[in-house]
């Protein structure tokens, strides 16, 4: 289940709320600086018994926990543009730790 404040300073454009249970976590890379980037995958509630629960995947630097812990953490919405072999553009989108 998404939370939501009316605190303005919670409604930052392309930044929200999320909590759940993390179901996994691992490394995936690192960054320029050699720093690691750990994706954390964070499982919300359903909102009712015939809805299926919501996965989000969130990149940090840091693990936010392990699994089967709850979390509830601020993410920001980032591009990350990238050109493929045939010179084309893809903008693919990650939620980031705040």
């Amino acid at each position: 289940m998404t939370e939501k404040t009316n605190d303005t300073q919670y409604n930052r454009p392309g930044c929200l709320w999320l909590s759940g249970r993390i179901q996994a976590t691992q490394q995936v890379g690192t960054d320029k600086e050699n720093f690691p980037i750990i994706e954390t995958i964070l499982v919300t509630p359903a909102a009712d018994p015939y809805s299926h629960p919501n996965r989000y995947c969130i990149m940090s630097r840091s693990k936010l926990g392990k699994k089967d812990d709850d979390l509830a953490i601020e993410c920001e919405v980032q591009c990350r543009p990238w050109k493929d072999s045939k010179g084309r553009w893809h903008y693919p989108h990650y939620l980031w730790v705040v």
